[in-house]
């Protein structure tokens, strides 16, 4: 596992370089890690639902310069929310499993009180596709004071992004469906608009309240827009109703001195000059088999920080090693050169990715990733 050289940078110099446009020492390598496997590799321990975010936060401060979303293992269970919403929890994953509304009449009857509910918000409350929660959690702690409690268990070696800042769009359409999202916007667009522009004031009130450029320099800002092949909304859309509200919530996390990194899935291609104009700093996940490989953005668009671009569907779970190797080599050929890479994973290190690819990828990054400076 990665020990830091005496003469070599910390991760925090080494993330802020490449996010910079510097040139760091070695490519910083990112992940988000859910793998049991590679927890107990890392420490040796065997992982329960008592010590897995200790274990976790001892293996994100072993192995990565930056991190997102950190959270243990959670044991199975299903969550009822007073409004109706229910949610199913198993490991690292939350999905929506019931809505109160099965049609459009109701999902437009949901909206207006959602609206006035965010409109009534209380400081440090966001708002997700999981409904309602505080930063400050039921400890009525500090964002401060949680982020640092937090940084203490991963050590000071590992740069952890503050809390994950959705744009909006994502949340609507996740808790009204997809299909019902869609059929709601062709009846009644003005309703529609005005929750997406109450998501969106709602989130840039939290960041307010809650950014400290000393804790991170960066933030990720996100709203999953697209699928493998294409735009899950039409570029007329989203320039009406997605990018003016993404430039309005990027204004805010500058207003405090931290850059933003974007995240969605899927082909981005027919919108990243949109991207541009909204202020984003980089782009995040970057998946080659939704035809953004990370060597072709950074040809485009070459001032950006690029966050992840070693596939995570079919390379690090069904690759052998030395294709993985191959991988991270190339792409730090290609998108690496001038430091704007933070390199990692597509998505995050889940249970279907082979041990000895995820491994591997890190080790090549140690031995292909440093710089002659």
């Amino acid at each position: 596992m990665r020990k830091l050289p005496k003469d070599r940078m910390t991760a925090r110099r080494r993330v802020e370089c490449a996010l910079h446009g510097e040139l760091p020492d070695r490519v910083p390598i990112f992940d988000l890690i859910q793998h049991v496997p590679l927890i107990e590799y890392v420490t040796g321990e065997k992982l329960t639902p008592q010590n897995g975010l200790d274990l976790l936060c001892r293996t994100i401060g072993e192995c990565l310069d930056i991190t997102r979303g950190i959270a243990p293992p959670a044991e199975e269970k299903v969550i009822r929310h007073p409004d109706g919403f229910v949610y199913k929890q198993e490991w690292w994953t939350t999905w929506l499993i019931e809505r109160p509304f099965s049609d459009v009449a109701g999902l437009l009857d949901y909206i207006p009180r959602n609206i006035e509910e965010l409109h009534n918000r209380q400081r440090g409350e966001m708002f997700t596709f999981a409904g309602k929660s505080n930063v400050w959690g039921a400890s009525s702690k500090s964002p401060r004071e949680q982020y640092l409690e937090l940084q203490e268990k991963v050590g000071e070696n590992t740069v952890i992004f503050p809390n994950e800042s959705p744009v909006g769009l994502d949340t609507a359409h996740v808790r009204a469906g997809l299909d019902l999202f869609s059929y709601a916007y062709a009846e009644n667009p003005q309703l529609v608009s005005d929750w997406l522009e109450a998501l969106n004031w709602a989130e840039i009130q939290r960041v307010h309240e809650t950014a400290d450029p000393a804790l991170s320099p960066v933030a990720l800002v996100f709203a999953d827009i697209a699928s493998t092949e294409a735009l899950m909304f039409s570029p007329a859309f989203l320039r009406k109703e997605f990018f003016p509200r993404l430039a309005k919530l990027v204004n805010a996390w500058h207003e405090h001195g931290i850059k933003v990194i974007y995240h969605s899935d899927g082909n981005l291609w027919r919108v990243l000059e949109d991207f541009r104009q909204a202020g984003i700093s980089g782009l995040n996940p970057l998946e080659p088999l939704s035809k953004m490989y990370a060597g072709d953005i950074h040809r485009a668009f070459p001032d950006w920080v690029l966050m992840g671009g070693i596939d995570a569907s079919q390379l690090l779970p069904f690759a052998a090693p030395k294709e993985v190797r191959a991988a991270v080599r190339r792409t730090l050929c290609d998108a690496g050169r001038t430091g704007r890479l933070w390199i990692g994973s597509t998505t995050e290190i889940h249970p279907a990715a082979k041990l000895e690819n995820v491994l591997a990828m890190w080790d090549e990054i140690e031995i292909s990733g440093y710089f002659n400076n």
